[in-house]
């Protein structure tokens, strides 16, 4: 099986479209508190939440991680190689911050930003969000997300900090280089939230690990979602 984790404030139906390009079997998984997921404190944190997945999903799949998401699937495919065989983490990063020994991190105030736009709103700040993943100029294609993203369901607000919290804490630097499967790293060319470096530098770092930068924005699966299917079916058969 195909299964895919979907990124901080968002659901499954961010990979509808994207799912249908790939036209072949797939399950997209909302994370604890987004979505239709039941959510309790602690749910989000990244070795828990791998701990969970492989209980419950232990035969050997694919995983395809998305941003937060990918968080997850490093820690699922370094904790538990036995039910990982392939591993695709698009606009990735193994640390999201930026500090003294790691450039290639975002700043803390974009982090705080999302935070501090939340108190204006769960839905415009989710409409200001899609904007950056989907790029400047795609009005239409955020429309229609917001439309399928409200039908998958709103974000519970503590899920959302607890996330935010996830992405300002964790450095899985470290566990790279434990991760001995096939592995393909995704980013868009301009990424505004993880920068190409981080995935550059990480993919340089895994034993079986390659990068593809195509597209733009933070999730190149919307910008270029024929290309980007394209691209991760050639990888899944090779």
């Amino acid at each position: 099986m195909f299964r895919l984790l979907h990124g901080w404030g968002l659901n499954s139906a961010v990979f509808g479209g994207f799912r249908e390009a790939l036209a072949i079997p797939t399950q997209s998984l909302d994370l604890p508190g987004h979505g239709q997921a039941p959510y309790e404190r602690g749910d989000l944190d990244p070795e828990r939440l791998a701990q969970t997945l492989a209980r419950r999903y232990p035969e050997p799949g694919v995983w395809l991680g998305w941003s937060l998401g990918g968080l997850v699937a490093l820690v699922l495919a370094a904790r538990h190689p036995e039910c990982v065989t392939k591993l695709i983490l698009v606009g990735a990063t193994p640390c999201f911050l930026r500090s003294p020994d790691w450039s290639h991190g975002t700043e803390h105030a974009v982090l705080k930003g999302f935070a501090d736009q939340l108190e204006c709103g769960y839905e415009a700040t989710l409409r200001r969000f899609l904007t950056l993943q989907a790029g400047v100029g795609e009005r239409a294609q955020v429309r229609k997300l917001m439309s399928d993203l409200k039908t998958g369901g709103s974000a519970q607000a503590a899920a959302l900090a607890e996330g935010l919290f996830v992405l300002a804490t964790h450095d899985l630097r470290g566990l790279l280089d434990s991760i001995q499967i096939p592995t393909l790293f995704i980013h868009g060319a301009d990424d505004k939230v993880v920068s190409p470096e981080a995935a550059r530098w990480s993919a340089q770092r895994m034993a079986h690990a390659r990068l593809c930068v195509l597209g733009h924005g933070h999730a190149p699966f919307l910008s270029d979602e024929a290309r980007c299917a394209e691209i991760v079916k050639d990888f899944l058969y090779e």
